[in-house]
Formats: structure tokens, sequence, C-alpha cells
């Protein structure tokens, strides 16, 4: 007998792995799943392997593939002798299957999952069959499957920030003395394929100002081995967001007086407490009171157009979550201003829920506008940029909380 006829399947619990803790600290995780073949009879196996190994991208597609690790093999059947913490379950005349239970322990320091248009770290589980009737030394006597599998990772629950989902997002800051833009969220933490509701808040400081748009985006920033593998790029992307202008014309002209809104159809909505002052010939609307800009942002699914945050390893990816809005001061110049704060894009978890980081240092806010940057603030020596990660993005090991910065950077460029 020179083929095995029937059909091999590895049919996993879970198609992610999770691990807590940095690379240095977490625990082993477990693949856990069943390998079934399904043929006419029973066959008895003489070798049946399991294999965790690197996926390698054909030579036709220009994605640059990180393979830093050798394959994780797990034995099930070795010489006809089933392994002692694996089962079999015997073959089913009504279904013509025969599996075998498996669970095979994988490195705490293992990399996560990456895909993107550039570089990739991915994974898949391939699983290996002989049975007793053909010779080890045939090379078309086997069975072969594999199935894609992703690598994710947590921060563990007892370190120094596990709670950051308990805590809400407050990051306000000062525009020119003119303006306070607030960005209130209620966690730092959002998951991939849903909505992250955010509220701004545009207060005037003295009169004179007007809002023309207001949103949302977030930004992705991807730092290490990303067209070659000896040398560190960086880049930084627009993932995600909402951007709406604001009228008179788009708040509920019903009322004269009370609170007013716009319902927009682009996930922003302006809300106020009474009509605002008229502008006529002139576009937007007066800041002469506090403007709340409800939004919600589409987040996308990962490994399509967001990554997993990554702390760690040969690439490290970070995000924060951007309120911008353009504003017309007293003589007519357009400023497009921009509040950051970091954010955290974690998986969400299918299981019990998890205590998630700490927000510990909140002062990391920056508030930008596009052009040339003039500070406010002389005495500022060094401060990260807006896009830094949320997580320190150094070949560091230690599941810390995020940087702390000593200042506020304050930057503004009048327009020509």
């Amino acid at each position: 007998m020179l083929f095995i006829k029937g059909k091999l399947e590895v049919v996993l619990d879970s198609p992610d792995v999770v691990l807590y803790g940095s690379p240095r600290e977490a625990r082993f995780a477990e693949i856990t799943g069943r390998v079934v073949l399904t043929t006419k009879q029973a066959q008895s196996a003489s070798s049946l392997i399991v294999r965790l190994k690197p996926k390698y991208q054909n030579s036709f597609n220009p994605v640059l593939s990180i393979l830093w690790m050798s394959d994780i093999t797990y034995t099930i059947v070795k010489d006809g002798r089933i392994d002692d913490a694996s089962v079999e379950i015997p073959h089913d005349s009504s279904t013509g299957q025969q599996q075998w239970r498996f669970a095979m322990a994988i490195p705490g320091n293992i990399f996560e999952s990456v895909h993107t248009p550039d570089v990739s770290i991915t994974y898949e589980l391939v699983v290996e069959m002989r049975t007793a009737s053909v010779s080890r030394w045939i090379p078309f006597g086997k069975l072969s499957h594999s199935v894609p599998i992703c690598i994710k990772r947590l921060p563990a629950s007892d370190s120094a920030w596990a709670t950051i989902a308990n805590e809400p997002m407050y990051a306000s800051a000062v525009w020119r003395n003119s303006v306070e833009m607030t960005a209130i969220a209620g966690s730092r933490v959002m998951h991939d394929a849903q909505s992250f509701e955010v509220t701004g808040v545009v207060r005037p400081l003295h009169k004179g100002m007007r809002l023309l748009c207001a949103g949302f985006e977030i930004r992705e920033s991807l730092e290490g081995n990303l067209r070659c593998p000896t040398q560190e790029t960086s880049q930084r992307s627009t993932v995600a967001k909402c951007l709406c202008e604001i009228t008179t014309a788009s708040l509920d002209p019903a009322r004269s007086s009370g609170p007013v809104s716009s319902d927009t159809s682009s996930g922003v909505r302006f809300k106020m407490e009474y009509p605002p002052a008229s502008i006529p010939h002139r576009t937007g609307v007066a800041i002469d009171q506090e403007i709340q800009v409800l939004g919600a942002v589409n987040v996308p699914c990962a490994y399509t157009e967001i990554q997993y945050d990554i702390a760690t390893g040969p690439i490290r990816v970070s995000h924060e979550l951007v309120f911008s809005a353009s504003i017309v001061d007293e003589h007519g110049q357009v400023h497009n201003v921009r509040l950051s704060s970091g954010i955290y894009v974690f998986p969400k978890l299918t299981q019990a829920p998890l205590d998630l980081p700490r927000y510990e240092h909140s002062d990391k806010d920056i508030l930008l506008a596009a052009g040339r940057r003039w500070s406010l603030d002389s005495s500022t020596v060094a401060c990260l940029p807006s896009w830094a990660g949320s997580i320190d993005a150094q070949h560091t090991c230690q599941d810390s909380p995020p940087p702390a910065y000593s200042h506020v950077i304050i930057t503004a460029i009048p327009s020509s």
C-alpha cells in the first residue's frame, strides 16, 4: 500500500492563542484540538505529529515574512504508541471518523501575529500522519493538513498597568489661550471590528472664533523590520476616522432656544446648550459656548486595516486617538488643531473578562496643529512625539506601565 485513502483534518478549539504578560514574563500557552481521520475502515497510526511553524509567503507575494523561530513539534503517536497526554477516540463506523485529542504548549516569548501589506508574522499548525501499513521511507505515503493560527498577547492581570479598562480617558489642552479642547471616552482600550465612542469638547476662552468642522481619527504607528530584515524603519497611517462639517443649517432648526444638536450620517454629532449666534456670509458656527462633538469611530478588523498593540519584537505597533478641529481665528485664518492621546487596540476575549492595563500618565496628551511648529512652553527639553507608542517601543521585555511624559507640548501655526 503506497497511499493512505482518507481525509485528515485538524480541528482547533480556538483559532487564536492568547499570551498574558510581556515576552519575558508570560507563561506558556496551550493549543488544544482534535486530529480527525475520515476513512472507511479503522487505521492504526504509526506516526502522528503536530507542528506550529512560521508561515512562508510565496515568492510572488511582495510581503516580507519574518521567520524568527524553528518549528514547535508535538508528537501524538510515535512508533504506534500514543502519548500519555493524548486521547484516541476509536473509529466510528457511522461517521467514518477516528480522532486524537491533543494539547501542545508554546512558549510565552513567541512573537505576536502581524499582517500588513509590507510585512507579516504568521503561523500555521500542520499535522502529518502515517499509518502502520505504510513504510516510513515512502515519501507520498502520508496525509497532512494545515490551518492558520493567530498569536495574540494581553497585559498580565497582575502587572503595574493592569486596570486600564476600568478607567476613563480624559485628555485636555489649551490652544493659543483661545480655545480649550478635551477628549473623553469610557476607556483607553478599543477592540477591532467594533465602534469606539468618544466625546470631544470645544470650549471658548475668548470670543471671535468659529468652528468649521471636527471629528476623530485613529492613527497607527509601526516600527521595526518593515521592509528589510536588517534595517529598522517606521511608518504611520490613519486606519479609521469620522469627520463632519458644522453649519447653522445642520443644527435643529425647530429650536430657537434651549439645547440644539445636529444628526449626521458621518458618525459625528454636534450638541450645544442653545443656538449659536448668527454669522452672516460666514461658514461654520461661532464658538460662543461649549460645543460637544459626539463621535463613533468604526475600528477595522484586525490583520486587515489595523494591528493589535505590540510592545516588543521585530515589529512594534502603537495607536493614538486624535480629536481634530478646523478653527477660524478672529483674523479669518484657518487652523487645523489636533489633540492627540494614546490608546490601546487589544483582542476581545470570548472567555471571562480580564483586567487590562492601567493608564497612569495622562500627561502624554499632546495638542498639535498642521504646519511649522512653535512651542508655547520654552522650558520643554525633550518629549516623545504624538505618534509615539502608548507602550514603550524600545527593545525591552518588561511588562511595565506606559512611559511618563514630564511636559505637555502645545504647538500651533498661524495660517499664511
